[in-house]
């Protein structure tokens, strides 16, 4: 690769696209015709897509390697937060978000190249590196595909249905709005209560009464894992509204609770809850006919 191929590459990569080479392979695939393709579809996946009148192009990808911000961590200490306390860490929620979005962005793009309507069955894989604890990535997979029956815009759409379910959705009315993916890092400061019950310390209960390593609930961190769940919701949902969708269909979340000891005056145990959200927005394009619940057929019309 020459120096200024090299150079427009990258600066086409820094814009938030793809490398020249992808971008060639692409428009030579969308100008050759021809019908042959790749994907990652299932043999029954393939034949309910293409009996809903969609052909399948090939897989599209993106991917983003994303360096994250220094983050600064709260350093509250418990007497500041008596029942405990929750914040989203902004640096490393934005650093998942945009990373995705930048992964989501490139598939999009080569399946507009590509000449596709929609994406199916795009999934997201996330991944660190052991030498830059850093460093994060986001790549994204799905196959393109163009529909056989009607001219729909060259805008494609991308959706983390399977094949099957986007089959069944177009064939009942129904069409993906595009998908929707939200990620929320809380940091969630345990109080003094959560501290004793793991220390195992003779305590109070509100009610009075008294705890020796009892099995019981740590209320601080339960209402920190759904402060952080609804963080990734309410991004997720407000992606769904911007999209004018009617419903979100396949919603997944993915939970991961690390903890953190913080020594000030004392040992404490904190958490960080990274919730990652993903779904696929949808609208009625047209509502379908109701099938009866049951046919009633008389003995005299069977004779």
């Amino acid at each position: 690769m020459t120096d200024d191929r090299a150079a427009r590459s990258l600066a086409s990569i820094e814009a938030g696209g793809l490398p020249l080479a992808a971008q060639e392979r692409l428009d030579k695939l969308r100008e050759g015709g021809s019908r042959f393709f790749t994907s990652d579809l299932s043999t029954n996946e393939f034949l309910l897509v293409a009996e809903a009148g969609f052909r399948p192009i090939t897989q599209v990808m993106g991917s983003s390697v994303y360096h994250v911000g220094w983050q600064q961590t709260p350093w509250a200490s418990t007497w500041s937060f008596p029942s405990g306390g929750a914040t989203e860490l902004e640096m490393l929620t934005d650093a998942w978000n945009e990373a995705r979005r930048l992964a989501v962005g490139r598939l999009r793009e080569e399946a507009v190249r590509a000449g596709a309507d929609a994406v199916v069955g795009v999934r997201l894989e996330r991944g660190s590196y052991d030498w830059a604890s850093e460093l994060m990535e986001f790549t994204s997979y799905g196959t393109a595909v163009r529909s056989t029956r009607f001219d729909l815009g060259g805008d494609p759409v991308i959706s983390s249905l399977s094949g099957q379910d986007f089959a069944k959705l177009f064939q009942r009315g129904w069409w993906p709005a595009g998908l929707v993916a939200a990620t929320s890092v809380t940091y969630v400061v345990g109080d003094y209560a959560s501290q004793l019950a793991q220390q195992g310390f003779l305590a109070r209960t509100a009610q009075g009464g008294s705890f020796f390593s009892q099995n019981q609930e740590l209320p601080a961190y339960t209402r920190g894992v759904y402060e952080a769940r609804e963080y990734a919701m309410r991004r997720l949902q407000r992606q769904a509204h911007e999209a004018e969708a009617h419903g979100v269909v396949g919603v997944e979340l993915e939970l991961d609770v690390s903890e953190r000891e913080v020594d000030q005056g004392g040992s404490r145990r904190d958490l960080v809850v990274t919730v990652h959200a993903i779904g696929t927005a949808v609208v009625e394009l047209a509502r379908a006919p109701e099938s009866p619940t049951y046919y009633a057929v008389s003995l005299k019309e069977q004779t």
